[in-house]
């Protein structure tokens, strides 16, 4: 589906009308912080962005990363949001896009939109990374092992999935006392985890591994940064798509 589709083309039975629903939708994706697209201009220009507030009256949503779309957005009269917890499609239209101080904060204000689609079809959906200069974690088992430089393959404040060739000396629910991910040059995430499952991939002559590891006691300022690296790896993969 178009991300320009207007609501009227979507079927009756995907809308969501009352004040409280539409709130509930839009309270859960500030919980989640989940990543939201914003189109606008037909759909040519876009800023991937959070929510952070529904009011009985407003939204308000986060900048994005790309100030000449920041700048373009209030000019536009109506915008498009897009996001997808859980791999469920949640689309609704914002109107005359505000640019404001939120606390000490800029931030963009549309109306409480006056419906939300939300469709049921579930999609597997995984915060892919790249796979130039992917992200790579280290980990410090309960017993003192290290294990280094496992290349990630996806990404949330939930946990992680890395690719590894050859049998990993992981099992399922190993305990890992510490693991560090590098999101940038000035950014490490620091936490313990769970070895959740490790899975054959691969059966060709480089047998190839995913694990996936759940996060535990990870700091609020660790979820943000994640969140921020999500967002700028999604924006600079559709900028290339766009091309």
């Amino acid at each position: 589906m178009s991300a320009s589709l207007s609501n009227d083309e979507i079927e009756d039975r995907y809308f969501l009308l009352g004040k409280m629903e539409i709130l509930n939708i839009l309270n859960d994706l500030i919980h989640r912080r989940e990543p939201v697209t914003v189109y606008f201009n037909g759909g040519q220009e876009f800023i991937l962005s959070m929510l952070l507030e529904a009011r009985s009256e407003a939204l308000i949503f986060d900048l994005g990363g790309d100030q000449r779309a920041n700048k373009l957005l209030p000019k536009s009269a109506t915008c498009a949001f897009v996001a997808m917890p859980d791999g469920i499609r949640v689309q609704f239209t914002g109107v005359k896009p505000n640019r404001f101080m939120w606390g000490e904060s800029q931030a963009f204000w549309v109306p409480l939109p006056e419906r939300i689609i939300r469709l049921q079809r579930r999609e597997t959906y995984r915060n892919i990374l790249p796979v130039a200069n992917p992200l790579k974690v280290t980990l410090w088992m309960e017993d003192g092992t290290r294990i280094n430089d496992m290349v990630l393959h996806d990404l949330s404040v939930g946990g992680f999935g890395a690719t590894v060739t050859g049998l990993p000396s992981l099992r399922a629910d190993d305990k890992i006392r510490h693991l560090e991910i590098p999101l940038s040059d000035k950014t490490t995430l620091i936490c313990s985890g769970q070895v959740r499952h490790v899975t054959l991939i691969s059966r060709d002559g480089h047998r190839r591994y995913r694990i996936g590891v759940k996060f535990f006691k990870l700091p609020h300022a660790m979820e943000v940064a994640i969140q921020r690296y999500i967002i700028k790896t999604e924006y600079e993969r559709r900028k290339l798509l766009m091309i």
